[in-house]
């Protein structure tokens, strides 16, 4: 495609000195910015589309309508191309999100145990005892009471015996 387009400012049945000479306005695509070639770009496509119809209706209008099937063609190709594309740009931004997501996760769980970590630490300088040390401390007391219930049945087994030998003596 070229990079210059003409313009005609005359309607077809229009001949004026400007459509004789020779040298006619050119459209330049403005140097610098994407936005200002891609405006570039879609006017001479305008202008194309401008062109083609006015030819068309002139000659036949069998190419009018070979056209208009030609450009459902290609608008449909063009349709294609790009849902392909945002297919394959949603599937990365799915993927960067489910990234984001596991990092996310990861953080979160390295701040919780980083809490956990400084509660423990400042319940321990307040002298409040660990769980492991509470549960060490229950199974000792359970210990304990076991070792007080069979104190208390052999004492009161040593009792009815020495009853019962004072009671065998004094007969």
């Amino acid at each position: 495609m070229s990079q210059y387009l003409p313009i005609q400012s005359h309607s077809e049945g229009e001949h004026d000195m400007a459509s004789n000479r020779k040298s006619r306005k050119r459209v330049r695509p403005a140097a610098g910015g994407v936005q200002q070639r891609l405006l570039g770009t879609v006017h001479q496509i305008w202008l194309a589309g401008l062109g083609a119809a006015s030819r068309a209706s002139r000659g036949t209008p069998r190419l009018l309508d070979e056209l208009v099937v030609e450009g459902a063609r290609v608008q449909a190709q063009r349709r294609d191309a790009a849902d392909k594309v945002m297919k394959g740009l949603m599937k990365a931004v799915n993927t960067r999100v489910g990234q984001v997501r596991g990092q996310a996760s990861d953080t979160l769980t390295g701040l919780e145990k980083m809490f956990q970590t400084r509660v423990q630490r400042a319940l321990a300088q307040l002298g409040v005892p660990s769980a492991d040390e509470v549960e060490a401390l229950s199974k000792r007391i359970d210990m304990l009471n076991g070792n007080i219930v069979r104190l208390a049945a052999a004492r009161k087994v040593r009792a009815r015996s020495g009853k019962a030998s004072v009671a065998a003596a004094a007969h």
